[in-house]
């Protein structure tokens, strides 16, 4: 499965904040604290299930297969330290319990060793990653509907750890490229004289290409799997299909960043510039122009298949649509108030993994649906105080993505726009904006040191 990322919102007209500016609730938001002690407890089993599974490991491709799980450890231990993972109480508690009534219907999957953790991190993806480990990104949660949702996501990624694709795929990766064929090959390619890169791309084109069909194969034996799992419960076996559906969809963002731009960087002594978002024919010599093809648009999704998926999975879940089930079966209102509390998570995760762009862009469309929030506000000053920082120091590009053709456009749309301002434009922004609500966060710490920051960076210019 890929990694990507994003959202869904509703736009408040200007009318609406302009009328009331300050008015609406302020929605109050604290980090979620980790639990150090749990997280070294992950991490140590983690550690101990990969030495076991390589001690397991024989055979004459041994070193090679031991190699790949040494990668697949790596990989989750690096989830450790970009701390990632989540682990409170509160939090683990729910992810129990949904767990927990899977398993109540599916008594048989418990013997698989299985723990499973919330993830900070912003795109829209669920993760099984072959050993017992099984992610689940807040980015991903934060975008669904429902329980029975949640529920099937994560009988799927049980599905895929109950027919062990993960190791099968190693086992087969292994296999294959240490193959007396293959080595051969590459073998005869070393020896010749011409084109030698050429008849390299060919020989790992092909490889992908097996690794994709297999890979292809794979999520629909785990739909199928993880929609066996799900008639066992509770929960409404019809979002399985409304899930895929949404998953199909799910890395277009619906917000687009103009009008916000506009709204909120237009001051009467700092007036907004239509030349910051106008449009160019081509951006960095039409490099955020290219034109994808719908096949390559669909590689390229966190959820590729999906609508081949939906259409192998239709018939299954006709037959079960005499009892669907509950949508919600464990908590509806801990559902909902984890999602919003998830959606200001994914924006002080990306502040503090210095994914300054990502920041400010979900900072911005969530301001939408909470103009005066308190954080928000804050967390919007100290990004423009970072890009200001970071392009003074000629570093921007470590914490603002460039913009590309692979990216969705309304992204695009900001990183243009962060590429275009001057130095002074940004300290002006940060400071005008902050203003505004010097007197209604007087009281609030982090809002004061940040405005203080702005005001310094602003008077530099």
């Amino acid at each position: 499965m890929t990694h990507f990322q994003k959202r869904i919102i509703l736009l408040f007209t200007w009318s609406l904040l302009a009328f009331d500016l300050f008015a609406q609730p302020a929605i109050s938001y604290t980090p979620i604290a980790n639990d150090s002690l749990q997280l070294l407890t992950i991490k140590n089993a983690v550690h101990q299930r990969y030495l076991k599974d390589s001690a397991s490991i024989t055979g004459e491709n041994k070193k090679y297969i031991i190699k790949e799980y040494r990668g697949r450890y790596e990989f989750i231990n690096d989830m450790f330290t970009q701390k990632e993972l989540m682990a409170s109480a509160e939090t683990d508690n729910y992810l129990s319990s949904l767990v927990n009534e899977i398993f109540k219907g599916n008594p048989e999957l418990k013997q698989l060793g299985t723990h499973f953790h919330f993830s900070r991190v912003y795109w829209p993806n669920a993760s099984s990653t072959g050993e017992g480990t099984i992610i689940f990104n807040i980015g991903l949660f934060s975008k669904l509907d429902n329980e029975s949702q949640v529920a099937f996501v994560l009988c799927h990624e049980l599905a895929h750890l109950y027919l062990d694709h993960m190791n099968k795929t190693i086992l087969q990766y292994v296999s294959t490229l240490y193959s007396d064929e293959v080595q051969q090959e590459l073998k005869d390619i070393k020896r010749s004289q011409y084109e030698k890169n050429k008849q390299l791309d060919n020989m790992a084109k092909g490889l992908v290409f097996k690794s994709r069909r297999h890979g292809r194969q794979h999520e629909s034996e785990a739909d199928s799997m993880g929609l066996v799992f799900l008639q066992h419960t509770s929960f409404n076996v019809k979002e399985a299909l409304t899930s895929l559906a949404l998953l199909d969809d799910i890395d277009k963002d619906k917000y687009e960043p103009v009008a916000g731009l506009k709204r909120y960087l237009n001051f009467p002594e700092y007036p907004f510039q239509e030349k910051w978002i106008k449009k160019e024919e081509a951006f960095f010599g039409g490099v955020a122009d290219t034109k994808l093809t719908s096949k390559e648009e669909d590689s390229l999704k966190t959820h590729p298949d999906c609508k081949a998926r939906i259409v192998k999975l239709s018939p299954s879940v006709e037959k079960l649509r005499s009892n669907p089930g509950n949508n919600f079966v464990v908590s509806e209102a801990k559902f909902n108030e984890l999602k919003e509390r998830f959606k200001f998570e994914i924006i002080e995760f990306c502040f503090v993994s210095r994914r300054i762009s990502h920041c400010l862009y979900y900072a911005m469309e969530l301001f939408e649906t909470h103009p005066g929030n308190a954080y928000l506000v804050t967390m919007i000053g100290k990004c423009l105080t970072s890009l200001y920082e970071n392009q003074k120091k000629h570093t921007l590009n470590q914490v603002a993505d460039l913009p590309s053709p692979y990216a969705d456009k309304n992204y695009n749309t900001l990183l243009e726009f962060i590429q275009k301002i001057s130095l002074r434009d940004i300290a002006a922004f940060s400071y005008y904006f902050l203003k505004q609500y010097e007197n209604k966060l007087s009281a609030d710490k982090n809002f004061i040191a940040a405005f203080e920051q702005s005001k310094i960076n602003f008077q530099t210019h």
